[in-house]
């Protein structure tokens, strides 16, 4: 099980979710916590690295909400694709 999915928010620009199917597992914060964290840092960084983009200075407000809005529908897609499996 993946512990994060992509996000294409176009022009080569990738974001970084957490796939919302790993949390029946725990997910990257479980891992974090009570797992092996070395073998998932980078997975962890790019989390990070994704959120600290989004409220960064780096953008503006209409830009970080259409990252936004395509994060939650992607989350969304990943539920969905759970719910069909």
């Amino acid at each position: 099980m993946r512990l994060v999915a992509e996000v294409d928010c176009g022009d080569g620009a990738v974001m970084t979710i957490v796939d919302p199917r790993s949390l029946k597992d725990g997910g990257a914060e479980w891992q974090m916590r009570y797992g092996n964290p070395v073998a998932i840092r980078y997975v962890v960084a790019s989390l990070i690295e994704s959120f600290d983009y989004l409220i960064s200075d780096n953008i503006n407000m209409n830009e970080a909400t259409r990252r936004l809005r395509l994060m939650r529908r992607r989350r969304a897609a990943l539920r969905l694709a759970e719910g069909e499996s």
